[in-house]
């Protein structure tokens, strides 16, 4: 029998086999150097192929992109509703959000340190982390959900925001180990204090209470 019948399989495993190399290429040379410090002859060169092989799979910087970031998302650590199974209230979620985007920027890192810089040039970074805070918006609400509704205060979502981004993992992975620990659950209390603060029981009684004299006695 002619072998030839088997030829198709083996060139489509090649074809893949050769696409995932430059996928993997572009996966580590994004981490090392950022989009903008990488080009295409770099990623050929990683991935032992021509120039123009890169092209024939990927003709726009955006299809690759969509499957680097495709690839890193494979492997990421979970960031759904289902890290708020351990508990129902606000203070255990909030630990459990803060848990869990801390696992996630620490997986990201060596691709976020660049990205974060180069979105303004690059639409699909931007778009891509634009994605990324909206999910995370999201899971803020339903962290705030038991408290709040689903309709938390504007002002205490943008506070938690900027207590839970990026820059401020950044900033805790700068201390030791044993204070970074302490610190995330030290800002997992702060943010459950803002949510108090923002929370209807506590809005009436400051509405209800009474104000200080203004004035002198007459």
């Amino acid at each position: 029998m002619s072998p030839r019948r088997y030829h198709p399989v083996r060139r489509k495993a090649a074809t893949e086999a050769t696409r995932q190399r430059i996928v993997d290429s572009t996966v580590a040379l994004h981490a090392e150097r950022g989009v903008l410090g990488t080009t295409y002859a770099m990623i050929a060169n990683r991935a032992d192929v021509a120039v123009p092989t890169v092209y024939n799979h990927f003709p726009a910087l955006g299809n690759l992109l969509q499957a680097c970031t495709g690839q890193a998302a494979a492997g990421a650590p979970p960031l759904g509703p289902e890290i708020f199974t351990d508990g129902d209230d606000v203070g255990t979620r909030l630990r459990c959000l803060v848990d869990a985007l801390f696992a996630q920027y620490a997986y990201y890192a060596p691709w976020l340190r660049w990205a974060v810089h180069e979105a303004h040039a690059v639409p699909e970074l931007g778009a891509w982390l634009a994605e990324g805070a909206t999910g995370r918006r999201q899971l803020l609400v339903l962290a705030l959900a038991p408290s709040l509704g689903r309709n938390p205060p504007a002002a205490l979502i943008t506070l938690c925001e900027s207590l839970t981004d990026f820059a401020t993992w950044q900033r805790f992975e700068a201390g030791p180990k044993a204070a970074r620990r302490q610190a995330r659950h030290h800002l997992a209390r702060a943010l459950a204090a803002l949510a108090r603060e923002f929370s209807p029981d506590r809005a009436s009684a400051r509405a209800g209470s009474p104000r200080p004299p203004t004035g002198g006695s007459s």
